[in-house]
Order: structure tokens, then sequence, then C-alpha cells
């Protein structure tokens, strides 16, 4: 079982740090961080529900410098609005240019006095230093973060993927059964939380959130290997097999190569039988 343990590990740090696996939920009751990110939009919700007021909206459908250069265009008329420095760091982050997302959030940070508006740039301001290692000051901003916006679930659900990483399971599960959460179904709150049971080894509590999750979305890399591996713990080795089978490969190379030697433990464990 040690390998098994470190795969979890080796998985959770994969499927957390790369923003290369398409998270995109279609069904906006499913997602319940949509009034607060389009991150996890696709592009038929973009098209119909977005804010229309939103520019911004344009840069997560591929057209980031149309959209900066119309911002440069606006500057004397609109860099007054508290969205204005905030949505063309978000037009960087998107692009993943994080030295000028990090300089337009510190703006939005220096112009604007809306609390929520500062929640949101210090939110991405601590996604930025996660990209560099830089756990603990990244963990200040997501305080922070959530100190300005208490009812915000996105700086929370960031803050749940810190402590899993960290193997902090109990802090996670606690800010994942926040009031801010309840009420709402979410894809990936309900698999962060079947994570952190599981690497518990509370396997009856992982299986409940595991089966809350839309059967659809058990083809995601992340998901799948994930829940293969819960499987094989509880001994369902042709179902462990049958999901795997079953995903869509995302090309992440951390991800293929997990996949890889959970196949390989598959094997060896169906021979075993």
């Amino acid at each position: 079982m040690k390998t098994i343990s470190l795969l979890f590990v080796i998985l959770f740090f994969a499927s957390c740090s790369s923003s290369r696996i398409d998270r995109k939920i279609d069904d906006v009751t499913w997602d319940s961080l949509a009034d607060e990110s389009y991150l996890r939009w696709g592009d038929e919700r973009l098209k119909k529900n977005a804010n229309p007021d939103h520019k911004v909206v344009n840069c997560y459908q591929g057209k980031s410098q149309d959209v900066l250069d119309q911002y440069k265009k606006d500057f004397l008329t609109k860099n007054q609005s508290p969205y204005y420095w905030l949505h063309i760091g978000n037009c960087y982050f998107v692009q993943e240019k994080w030295t000028k997302a990090e300089f337009f959030y510190r703006m939005t940070l220096e112009e604007t006095k809306a609390s929520t508006v500062k929640s949101i740039a210090l939110n991405n301001l601590g996604l930025i230093h996660f990209k560099y290692e830089q756990w603990e000051k990244g963990k200040e901003y997501l305080q922070q973060s959530m100190a300005l916006a208490p009812k915000f679930k996105v700086p929370r659900y960031n803050m749940s993927q810190l402590f899993l990483q960290f193997g902090l399971y109990d802090k996670a599960i606690q800010v994942l059964s926040e009031s801010a959460f309840r009420g709402h179904k979410d894809i990936d709150v309900y698999f962060s939380l079947a994570n952190a049971y599981l690497y518990k080894g509370d396997l009856n509590r992982s299986s409940q959130y595991f089966k809350m999750i839309p059967d659809e979305h058990f083809r995601r890399e992340d998901i799948a290997a994930t829940y293969a591996l819960y499987l094989i713990k509880t001994g369902k080795m042709k179902e462990a097999q049958m999901v795997m089978k079953s995903r869509d490969r995302s090309g992440v190379p951390e991800l293929t190569m997990i996949a890889q030697k959970i196949e390989k433990i598959l094997l060896q464990r169906m021979k075993e039988e």
C-alpha cells in the first residue's frame, strides 16, 4: 500500500498545480463558483450567460489581445472603474503572463476602495505566488481575500487546495464545509472532499462524495485516476480498470505518468487475484 499512498500525493499535486486539465463545466447548476469566476465556463455558457458589460469575458474565449487593446483606448474614461485594472489583470492571468497580471492586480489594490474587488485581486495574487511555489505568501493573500469577502467561495476553495496539497486534510474539509458552500452543488468541491477523506483513510465518506459527482465527469483524467485508486483500495479491480479505459487523456505529463503507474498496479493486482 505504500506505493498507492505515494501516488495519491503525486496525483493531487499534479491535479492541483496544472492549468492544462479541461475543467469546463457545461451545466451551471454544478458550478458553485460560477458567479465569482469564468474559469470553468465553456464557450456556450460564456456566449449565453456571461455579463455583456464585462469585456473581459472575451479573454476567456481566446481574444485577450483584442480586449487589452480596447482597454487601452478606454483608459481616460474607464480607469476610475473598480473593475478596470482587475479585468486587465485577469486577461494577463488567462494568458499565464504572471508578471503582468501581478502588476495590474497591485494596481487594483491601489486604485479601488471596493472590498469585493480587492478580494478578487488578492485571491489571484495568491494563485500567482503558488505558481512560484511561494506557498506562505500565497496563503497570506488568500487569508486577506477571505477576510474582505466572507461569502466568497473561490478563495476558500483555493485555500482548501493548498491544505490538501500539504496533507492538512481536516483543515481542507473544514474550509469546504463552511456556510459559503452550503446549498450548492459543485464537481470540484465534491472531488476535493472525496480526496480529503480518501487520504484520511475514511473510505465510506470518500465514497459518499464520489457518488455525488455526475457520471460523465469520471472521464476527466484527474477524477478518473483518483477514483481508480479508491476502487483499488476497496478491492474493485475490474471497475478500476473500466474507469481507466474510459478516461479522456489530458496530455498532462504528470497525469500520464500517474495513469501508467495505476495501470501497472491494476495488472499486478489482477494477476494476484
